[in-house]
């Protein structure tokens, strides 16, 4: 039986929410974590997630997002620190970080500072990012697929430069598919390619886009939403500032489009990681989201009861 639509309001699980932000020992990542308040005797899917800029955004600036991803029964492991981006040093870091989590190492971090939730990192992790965040989950991957189960991608963008000019870390080669399998949800909006006065976007078109989804291995689905930018995901007044870089709608509902994100993240988590594998049908139909939007998936010949939480590495890409 398929859930609640994805335009349906997202109906929180306590009414408050568990924030910690800290440093640990050895990784070079902050971690911000975002739960909801109430204890949970049962694990908890975990999704680690990179923040813009390689993760030189502030996760903070993504909290009303990564809180209603929590509201749904979700352990939000938010990740940046202040470095400029090195992708195969930080993806090779974001990696590192993951087989220091399936360890038990993070449950026991969490434990030591009175985090209440209890993180199934061997079972259901899913890992994301926003914008060049990706760059450095995906970096990750090609090093290895370590617990990754899922992989959700908001607004991905390759490269080094916005011109496209040094190549030398890009992630993705155009034509051909990267080293890891994974079921992926590709998150992007019509507004993302557009450039300033000087022709500099945000999120160039090569760069963007179609790259991603085309250099999946494993089933994708991608929603586009027509009415918003690159940076209405963030927190309001930090989204209102950004639209003097990056292009935004002027009165868009940039409540309801992040309402929108969470809804569809969590339905797509659900059926990958939870077993709901029905709800994918959710992704396919642009009639359900609550904002205006285009779909299209690539279930590379699989129907839906086929899709399963994993990873697998080639290590070779593959043509």
């Amino acid at each position: 039986m398929k859930s609640a639509l994805i335009c349906s309001s997202i109906a929180l699980a306590s009414g408050a929410h568990h924030f910690k932000a800290f440093n640990v020992d050895g990784q070079t990542f902050k971690f911000s974590v975002y739960s909801v308040s109430k204890k949970f005797k049962d694990e908890l899917p975990v999704i680690f997630f990179v923040s813009g800029l390689s993760g030189l955004a502030p996760v903070s600036t993504y909290s009303n997002l990564m809180e209603q991803i929590a509201d749904e029964g979700y352990l939000v492991v938010g990740l940046d620190h202040l470095k400029m981006p090195n992708y195969p040093v930080q993806g090779q870091d974001f990696h590192n970080l993951l087989e220091w989590a399936a360890s038990g190492n993070m449950t026991t971090e969490f434990k030591s500072r009175g985090i209440p939730a209890i993180p199934d990192v061997a079972n259901r992790a899913a890992v994301m990012g926003q914008s060049a965040g990706n760059h450095v989950v995906g970096q990750a991957l090609v090093d290895g697929c370590s617990i990754a189960k899922a992989l959700v991608m908001i607004d991905p963008v390759d490269g080094l430069d916005p011109f496209g000019i040094v190549q030398s870390e890009n992630l993705i080669t155009p034509g051909q598919k990267l080293s890891f399998n994974i079921p992926a949800l590709h998150m992007d909006n019509y507004l993302d390619p557009q450039g300033d006065a000087l022709g500099v976007s945000c999120s160039p078109a090569k760069l963007s886009g179609p790259r991603w989804f085309d250099a999946m291995q494993g089933p994708v689905w991608n929603v586009n939403a027509t009415q918003f930018g690159h940076i209405d995901c963030l927190n309001f007044g930090v989204g209102a500032v950004g639209s003097l870089v990056c292009p935004t709608k002027l009165g868009s509902n940039r409540k309801k489009y992040r309402k929108m994100l969470a809804k569809s993240i969590t339905t797509f988590l659900g059926a990958v990681l939870g077993g709901k594998t029905d709800d994918l049908a959710l992704l396919e139909d642009a009639s359900k989201f609550g904002v205006e939007v285009v779909v299209r998936s690539d279930m590379k010949g699989m129907a839906h009861g086929d899709v399963k939480p994993g990873c697998t590495n080639t290590n070779t890409v593959i043509v």
